[in-house]
């Protein structure tokens, strides 16, 4: 396989509905570390802990969200896939 061909698969890889659950999900992300990164930094704590703090807030907020989302996507696959094998 060349290095063209390889680099097409990857990119096509993320053409779903899936990555585009994600991707949104992604965005919405940035939206709500916003606050606790704005008060993070207004109590004056330098940007690397300011990062690592809030994306472990935002670890605990999406993990259950992200959770329900590949869940759900999982549900799907398995009913095609059920209804492939009858």
């Amino acid at each position: 396989m060349n290095i063209i061909k390889a680099c097409w698969l990857f990119i096509k890889s993320y053409f779903s509905k899936l990555y585009a659950v994600y991707f949104i999900r992604w965005q919405i992300s940035t939206v709500v570390m916003m606050p606790f990164m704005y008060v993070l930094d207004s109590l004056g704590l330098s940007v690397i802990p300011n990062l690592i703090i809030a994306q472990t807030i935002g670890s605990l907020i999406f993990f259950r969200l992200d959770k329900l989302i590949f869940n759900f996507f999982d549900r799907i696959k398995n009913r095609k896939h059920s209804k492939e094998s009858e």
